[in-house]
């Protein structure tokens, strides 16, 4: 069956408006230097820290939201967020093979978050104030997602440059990690607790 010119021409107008629409959006690409994610947990032995400088990714806006004048209320937004698991590193080469085993690394070699809601929580009270928000999003470890919410901090670092930072606590069995046990020696805690900085960079539009 043919479609009516008008129909076709119809579509191919509305296909071309959500490309321009979704290419207006502005993206703030992950920076190679400048962040760090921590992972804080606990055992019978002490307390230990992992941590990895790397967090891929980007944050885009839609074109109407305005750093500079945010409204309060939700913003729409899109997150993805990449950690690869073997850059998170301790100080023990040994308790590092642990925790990748753990983790499942061989079959899931990356941490992953999704942004699902994005809400201004108030207005800043000064122009060079970070903004904070109320975020929901899906956190996948080890293969398993789980949903996750946190307050998250946006602070303006350059022009062009903006530093993301927040923290949330989950338990490794939510994911499906059995905390890492050694039979008479140490248990390790269930709940840990993450903690990031990153740092992203607009991207420059493409030359038309």
């Amino acid at each position: 069956m043919r479609k009516h010119p008008l129909l076709l021409g119809g579509t191919l107008v509305l296909l071309a408006l959500s490309t321009r629409a979704a290419d207006d959006w502005v993206r703030y690409n992950a920076q190679p230097a400048g962040s760090k994610v921590k992972v804080e947990g606990t055992s019978t032995l002490h307390d230990w820290l992992v941590e990895s400088k790397l967090i891929g990714g980007y944050i885009e806006f839609d074109p109407a939201f305005n750093p500079e004048k945010p409204a309060p209320g939700k913003v729409n937004a899109r997150v993805a967020v990449i950690i690869p698991v073997r850059q998170l590193k301790s100080d023990k080469t040994a308790m590092d093979n642990v925790m990748y085993d753990a983790m499942k690394e061989k079959d899931h070699r990356r941490i992953d978050y999704r942004l699902s809601q994005l809400t201004l929580k108030e207005p800043p009270n000064a122009p060079d104030a970070p903004l904070v928000f109320d975020t929901s999003g899906e956190l996948i470890v080890a293969g398993v997602t789980n949903k996750s919410h946190m307050p998250v901090t946006m602070t303006r670092v350059d022009k062009d440059k903006f530093k993301f930072t927040g923290s949330t606590s989950v338990k490794m069995t939510s994911f499906g990690i059995q905390p890492p046990t050694k039979l008479g020696l140490f248990s390790t805690g269930d709940e840990v607790k993450l903690t990031f900085e990153w740092l992203t960079a607009k991207k420059e539009p493409a030359p038309k």
